[in-house]
């Protein structure tokens, strides 16, 4: 009898919990039309919770798609203005045509071939640099997110190896310094897109090896990591570069 009364218990709560989310009531942040990869009239509409007291700005995207099932994403830490200074994206993303009318939401051709990338920025913290979703339209019209991570700033988007296709330069975690002139090893990656629209991006090891040791101070590897540093002032004015952490607390005297 009692096991028979948990269960009855466990069904009503699961009912209610259904019903409760099936009315949330959400308030709209923005909609705009943007024409997408030979799609003309899609319909990105933002919107946020009814109440919402959290940080974020818009924590659900719908996109319509003339002639295909509306797509939702929702993000419960909540997206933010891309400009805004809780966003980690740098300046040089700033001056980019956005394609769409939005301080939301940046939209960006990847290539000349009629690829345009829709960029969400997430609410950044402390090391954190928010979260990143990337959406693209695959040939057939159908939205995919081709580039999600909990944790990714942006930096660029530009074709970096003569290909025709741009790729996305990001920042996976944010730079503090340390000890007598120290700086925290935290290397730029870069993602590859997939040959086709809507394919899933990908890391290129190579590409952000050459990216870093070109615009950063080194290459110990694509992971932010406590067992390497950046010395900023070496000795005898030479030029900052990436070692052990170990080594860099010898050559300053400073301590993590």
């Amino acid at each position: 009898m009692h096991r028979c009364r948990s269960v009855c218990l466990i069904v009503v709560i699961c009912a209610i919990s259904v019903v409760v989310h099936s009315e949330t009531k959400w308030n709209q942040v923005s909609s705009f039309l943007l024409n997408w990869n030979g799609h003309s009239n899609v319909r990105i509409t933002l919107e946020i919770p009814d109440p919402w007291a959290d940080p974020g700005d818009f924590t659900r995207i719908r996109i319509r798609v003339p002639g295909q099932k509306e797509f939702a994403l929702v993000n419960s830490n909540g997206w933010v203005k891309y400009g805004s200074d809780t966003a980690t994206i740098m300046p040089g993303i700033l001056k980019m045509k956005n394609l769409v009318p939005s301080n939301y939401v940046l939209a960006l051709s990847a290539s000349e071939t009629n690829r345009t990338l829709v960029f969400l920025v997430g609410y950044s913290y402390a090391s954190s640099p928010g979260e990143l979703d990337v959406i693209e339209l695959t040939e057939d019209g159908q939205p995919r997110v081709v580039l999600h991570r909990d944790e990714l700033g942006l930096v660029d988007v530009r074709d970096l190896n003569g290909d025709g296709t741009a790729e996305v330069v990001t920042l996976p975690c944010l730079t503090q310094e340390f000890g007598n002139g120290l700086q925290t090893y935290d290397p730029l990656n870069v993602y590859a897109l997939g040959k086709t629209a809507g394919e899933s991006a990908a890391l290129s090891l190579p590409l952000s090896k050459s990216y870093n040791l070109k615009h950063y101070f080194g290459w110990a590897g694509p992971k932010c990591s406590e067992n390497f540093a950046v010395v900023l002032h070496p000795p005898k004015d030479g030029k900052p570069f990436v070692t052990t952490t170990q080594k860099a607390q010898e050559i300053t005297g400073g301590s993590k």
